[in-house]
């Protein structure tokens, strides 16, 4: 049986979502850009929930944003667009001595700053969580 139909104010066309779809390389944006796509194309939301893997609610959610602000309101809440993520676990003069450290290269591998890190400040952080750090202050210098 059919659930009731949906209705979205589209302000995109179906094949400008494809295409942004199709060029997107963010594994979040490129599966709510199909989503939208599939929805714009006629596709029920439990169909969606089943191509894309997310929940019923998940894309109810993320028409909500769409209807708020386009699709660009829903691509800005996807991790690493724009998206906060969580404070550092070390303070801003913490920080740059770190990155002076790793600029100096002091540390031949991430796992090299993770130590220091842990012995210095006595803070434990992930191989990934160094990295990304790492990697967020030298795209800022």
């Amino acid at each position: 049986m059919p659930g009731r139909s949906l209705n979205i104010e589209w302000r995109e066309s179906a094949d400008e979502l494809y295409r942004r779809y199709a060029e997107e390389r963010n594994g979040h944006r490129k599966v709510r850009l199909q989503a939208f796509w599939l929805l714009h194309s006629g596709y029920q939301i439990g169909e969606v929930c089943k191509e894309v893997q997310v929940d019923y609610r998940t894309i109810q959610r993320w028409i909500a944003w769409y209807r708020a602000g386009g699709i660009e309101a829903v691509i800005q809440r996807t991790p690493g667009h724009g998206a906060p993520g969580r404070p550092s676990r070390l303070k801003p003069e913490q920080v740059q001595s770190l990155i002076q450290k790793a600029s100096r290269g002091e540390f031949r591998t991430v796992w090299d700053a993770v130590e220091w890190v842990k012995r210095q400040y006595g803070v434990t952080y992930t191989y990934t969580g160094m990295h990304a750090l790492l990697a967020r202050n030298a795209a800022a210098q």
